[in-house]
């Protein structure tokens, strides 16, 4: 079996028009007017994605400002390393901090400021090793005691990141020397680097750190920043990575609407745009822009919340996962591109990928006949949507037109991204989320599990709980692995998310903007890794 195969990479697929970039194992860069760019040859390091990059000619050249025009920002836009929240935030956080580990471009894990990670044979126990040289913005060396102060902060701030990191012993840190670190379990906790590679939630900090004054070690200090509007950055010149990061500044810019990016790039006001529709791809070829798309494992969700009429009875569930037509609805929002889903997620984690579940296909009779056994014939629904995530709306927007062949009637209200994370998220019965591709067990236990942080369903089901005790605590691959399987069985028999699609990654780019890769990660501008561009 190929590499790809065994991570679940479209393979020997063939291109075409609307199938531009069908695979993060074939990324491919589309230029203005339609062109695709050769391979370039894996340099082997540790940041290098499958797939082209913006490469350019020769070597990255330092300097240069970059500007970026962020989508899905708000006032509540925060530099705190562990609060992250709107689209703006990840591309902000990014520049200031780094993380042990994180999800490469390639869905795997890589190192960052972790030189090594490992465990005894229970995993009760884990031994964390910080690189040398690393410093923080202040110039002061980065080590245990840094780490240390980071896992507390976010267990005890009961930030995101708290619950994927499990039963830590968050009294029991200890560090062995200067860049060593002791991590102890209560109970036996397998996917612990895992759960840091959720790595947005898992920056880590000095100690004494103050999101007032955001300090970090990564790649750029902050100059400015007025939440909403705009943040710049410099480049951080004892960066521990050198020669990155190449760039002398990112100024990044908060734009609310995608014809407002469009319309910034080719003006010149900004040099890059993220998180586009298929709508702006012919445009932006047509003005000689970049135009660069991903296959990714991203997933925007409609969320029913199963504590709340109707949606406590599964059999409207059900009913409303078979009026979508999904390849009509990704067709309708991306022109194609993107993956026909199954109300799933993690699409690329080797144990999803390894069962084979009917796939769901919209059946407008079982529904009607789904939603009459629970009385709910007539059934009239409130769909709030925001634009904070690629074909949000737009997704909406289908939606209500095929659940009328079902005759449930689907108000739409559209809030925006302010509004809607002050008055709707995690409340209303019936909306929508966005989630990037992150291993399963730790979704898990960000979004479905009870009481995680992001549990838009609300769902809570004791036997799903107990196997996830389970699966976290068995260092046999094999017996997690059908762990795993027992639960994607129930989050898609019962489970209060309709997932018609893995989203693609559009984003645009000045001619000279170079170093972005294609990621299946589903976040935009290679998961904002600004470390890696350079502009000619």
């Amino acid at each position: 079996m190929s590499d790809s195969e065994q991570r679940g990479l479209p393979i020997n697929e063939p291109l075409s028009r609307r199938k531009l970039l069908q695979g993060a194992g074939a990324g491919l860069l589309v230029v203005g007017g339609g062109s695709v760019l050769a391979a370039c040859g894996s340099s082997g390091s540790s940041s290098s994605a499958a797939g082209r990059t913006t490469a350019g000619p020769g070597k990255p050249q330092p300097g240069g400002v970059l500007r970026v025009g962020a989508q899905g920002g708000s006032n509540t836009d925060t530099l705190d390393a562990h609060n992250v929240l709107t689209n703006a935030d990840y591309a902000r956080l990014a520049q200031l901090y780094d993380p042990l580990v994180r999800i490469s471009n390639k869905g795997t894990i890589e190192k960052v400021l972790a030189d090594s990670i490992t465990s005894n044979k229970q995993a009760t126990e884990w031994t964390i090793r910080i690189k040398k040289g690393v410093v923080d913005h202040e110039l002061k060396p980065f080590g245990a005691k840094d780490v240390i102060f980071s896992l507390r902060r976010i267990v005890k701030g009961k930030y995101p990141g708290a619950i994927a990191l499990g039963p830590i012993d968050i009294n029991s840190l200890r560090e062995l020397d200067e860049q060593t670190v002791q991590v102890k379990y209560l109970k036996p906790f397998s996917i612990f680097e895992e759960a840091l590679a959720l790595h947005w939630y898992m920056y880590m900090v000095p100690v004494g750190y103050n999101p007032a004054r955001p300090i970090g070690t990564g790649p750029f200090k902050l100059v400015s920043f007025t939440p909403g509007r705009e943040s710049k950055t410099v480049k951080f010149q004892q960066y521990w990575n050198a020669p990155k990061p190449y760039l002398d500044e990112v100024v990044t810019i908060d734009i609310a609407e995608e014809t407002a990016q469009v319309a910034a790039l080719q003006s010149g006001q900004v040099d890059c745009i993220d998180y586009l529709t298929a709508a702006s791809v012919p445009t932006l070829e047509s003005s000689g822009q970049q135009v660069i798309i991903s296959e990714t494992g991203g997933w925007v969700p409609f969320t029913m919340r199963v504590d709340r009429a109707p949606f406590e009875d599964n059999r409207v569930r059900e009913a409303l996962k078979l009026v979508i037509d999904r390849p009509k609805m990704l067709e309708s929002v991306f022109a194609g591109n993107g993956t026909v889903a199954n109300d799933i997620f993690s699409y690329y984690d080797p144990a999803v990928q390894s069962l084979q579940l009917p796939q769901r296909e919209q059946d407008i009779e079982k529904a009607k006949s789904l939603l009459k056994q629970a009385g709910q014939s007539d059934l009239s629904l409130q769909l709030v949507t925001t634009p904070n995530a690629p074909g949000m709306v737009q997704a909406a927007v289908v939606f209500k037109t095929q659940a009328e062949e079902a005759g449930v009637n689907t108000a739409i209200v559209k809030q925006p991204v302010t509004e809607y994370f002050a008055r709707s998220y995690l409340k209303v019965p019936f909306s929508q989320d966005y989630w990037c591709y992150i291993p399963y067990l730790v979704n898990v236990s960000e979004a479905t599990l009870k009481g995680a942080p992001f549990s838009a369903t609300k769902f809570n089901d004791p036997r799903y709980n107990k196997l996830f005790e389970q699966a976290t605590a068995t260092t046999d691959k094999g017996h997690q692995t059908e762990l795993i399987h027992e639960m994607v069985k129930i989050d898609w028999s019962e489970g209060g998310n309709i997932i018609p699609f893995y989203f693609p990654i559009i984003d645009a780019a000045a001619p000279n903007v170079h170093g972005i890769e294609p990621s299946i990660v589903g976040q935009a501008l290679s998961t904002f890794q600004f470390m890696n561009f350079w502009m000619s």
